[in-house]
C-alpha cells in the first residue's frame, strides 16, 4: 500500500512538473515574435524602396518654357537641360520634354494639355503670365500632377502649385530705385520701361520701384514716360529716343524691367551724347555685366535664373517622390556694379 501511495505521488509530481513546462513552453512562443516582426518590417521596407524607385524611375517631367529665344531665359532653358539630362542618364527620371511656350500664356495653357497627352506626370512651368497662365497650375491639381512653378509666379501659384522657386521681384525694383537714387542725389526725372502686361515679374518690379521713388520728392515720373515694351531692346530704345527728344534735359534716368531692354537703352543714350542717364534693369546677362566691366553701363540687378530652375528641378523630384518639400523657395538678386562684376562675368 506504502509503495502504491509513492507511485501515485511520484505520477502526480511528474505532471506537474511537465504540466509548468508546458506552460512555460507556451508562454516562451511569443518570444520568437520580434524576429518575425523584425523581418516582416524588413520585407515592408524594401517592398515601400522597391516601389519608391519604380516610381522614380517612371518620372516623365514637362518642362514648358516660357521662350527660348531671350538671352535670360535661354541661360535658363540651358541649365534645365543639363540637369534634367542628367537625372534620365542616372535614372533618376525616365525621360523629359522641353515646350517652347513662345511668351504666349495660350501657347503654354495648349502646351500643358500636350505634355499630359505625352505622359508627362511631373510638371515644371516658367508661366508668361499671371493670369493666362493660371489654368496651367489649376489643371495639375486637378490631374493630381506636381507642378513647380519656376522664375515668375500665376495668380494661384501660392494656392495651387506644389512649390514656387524664383526671387522676390519686389526687391528687384527697390534695388534698382536706390540705384538711381544714389547716382543722382539730386532727383529729376525718369521713366519705366515695362515687360510684358500682366507678368508677375512687370508687376512686382513696378511696384518695388514705385515704392522707393513715388516716396521721394526728388524724382519724377515724367508724364507718358511709363510703357511696355515687351522686354524687346528694339522697342524700348524707340521709346527712350521719343523721351528723350521730348524731355531732353529733364530725362535723367530710365529704369528698364529686364537687361535686354536696359543695356539697348543705355547704348541708344550713350549714342546720342547723354552718357549722364542712369539705365538699369534686371537679369545681369553677359551682355550687360561687359558693359558693367567696360564702363557702358553703371550697373544691373543680378537674377540667378540658372540657380533658380535647378533648385525648382530638386524640388519637383523630391514632391515626385512624395517627399515634404516647402511651398516657396527664394533665391536673392544681386547689385552687379564695376567693384563685383568680375566674381558674376564669367
Amino acid at each position: 500500500m506504502k509503495q502504491i501511495k509513492k507511485l501515485v505521488a511520484l505520477g502526480l509530481t511528474a505532471c506537474m512538473i511537465f504540466g509548468v513546462m508546458g506552460c512555460a513552453a507556451e508562454e516562451a512562443a511569443p518570444a520568437a515574435e520580434p524576429a518575425a516582426t523584425e523581418e516582416a518590417a524588413e520585407v515592408v521596407e524594401e517592398t515601400v524602396e522597391a516601389e519608391a524607385a519604380t516610381a522614380t524611375e517612371e518620372i516623365v517631367v514637362g518642362y514648358i518654357a516660357k521662350n527660348t529665344v531671350d538671352a535670360f531665359h535661354a541661360t535658363i532653358n540651358n541649365a534645365a537641360k543639363e540637369k534634367l539630362d542628367g537625372l534620365k542618364a542616372d535614372g533618376t527620371i525616365k525621360d523629359w520634354h522641353l515646350l517652347d511656350g513662345l511668351t504666349d500664356p495660350v501657347t503654354q495653357c495648349n502646351l500643358l494639355e500636350d505634355a499630359l497627352n505625352m505622359g508627362c506626370n511631373l510638371i515644371i512651368v516658367l508661366p508668361a503670365e499671371a493670369a493666362g497662365c493660371s489654368p496651367i497650375v489649376e489643371r495639375c491639381k486637378e490631374e493630381g500632377v506636381p507642378c513647380v512653378v519656376v522664375n515668375s509666379k500665376t495668380d494661384n501659384t501660392d494656392e495651387l502649385a506644389t512649390a514656387f522657386i524664383g526671387s522676390d521681384d519686389v526687391e528687384a525694383g527697390e534695388i534698382m530705385a536706390k540705384f538711381v537714387q544714389e547716382q543722382l542725389p539730386d532727383g529729376g526725372g525718369y521713366g519705366h520701361l515695362q515687360g510684358i502686361i500682366g507678368n508677375s515679374a512687370q508687376i512686382q518690379r513696378g511696384e518695388g520701384l514705385h515704392n522707393i521713388l513715388d516716396a521721394d520728392s526728388k524724382w519724377a515720373l515724367l508724364d507718358g514716360c511709363e510703357q511696355t515694351a515687351e522686354w524687346q531692346a528694339e522697342k524700348a530704345v524707340k521709346f527712350s529716343e521719343d523721351w528723350l527728344a521730348k524731355y531732353g534735359e529733364g530725362l535723367n534716368a530710365i529704369i528698364c524691367d529686364n537687361d535686354d531692354m536696359s543695356s539697348a537703352v543705355q547704348s541708344a543714350m550713350n549714342a546720342a551724347n547723354r552718357t549722364d542717364i542712369v539705365c538699369i534693369g534686371v537679369d545681369g546677362n553677359e551682355g550687360p555685366m561687359t558693359m558693367v566691366k567696360g564702363g557702358e553701363l553703371l550697373a544691373t540687378v543680378y537674377q540667378d535664373g540658372a540657380g533658380q530652375v535647378t533648385k525648382g528641378i530638386d524640388v519637383a523630384i523630391s514632391a515626385a517622390k512624395g517627399e515634404t518639400v516647402d511651398k516657396e523657395y527664394m533665391v536673392p538678386f544681386v547689385l552687379i556694379t564695376k567693384d563685383n562684376v568680375d566674381e558674376y562675368l564669367k
